[in-house]
């Protein structure tokens, strides 16, 4: 793929990718263990999981914010699914956006 990376594949063949690490990260397995006799190798779908995962999602995740009376003055709760994060003022909005997209994946 050279230079170009992720840029240069098709559509599709990302979807398929993002599909087989989804359910590669869902499955509990190790790579090998999840790639076996699937037809492709356990290293092929590291480094997609890697590549993928410097991708911007596209997908909307449902969130829902709201402040919370237990919670410290300028706080929020942020619910994605059953789980809840409390967000205290300062915090680190890489690291929020990381949370999320993993509480999101792991639904």
């Amino acid at each position: 793929m050279g230079g170009c990376k992720l840029a240069c594949v098709k559509a599709t063949t990302r979807q398929k990718w993002a599909a087989r690490v989804r359910a590669w990260r869902g499955s509990g397995q190790d790579a090998a263990g999840f790639a076996a006799g699937k037809g492709f190798e356990a290293s092929t779908l590291r480094w997609w999981a890697s590549q993928l995962g410097r991708e911007v999602p596209l997908r909307i995740v449902p969130v829902v914010a709201r402040v919370s009376s237990a919670a410290p003055e300028g706080s929020l709760v942020v619910e994605v699914g059953v789980a809840r994060v409390r967000v205290t003022p300062g915090f680190d909005g890489t690291l929020l956006a990381q949370v999320v997209r993993a509480l999101e994946g792991a639904r």
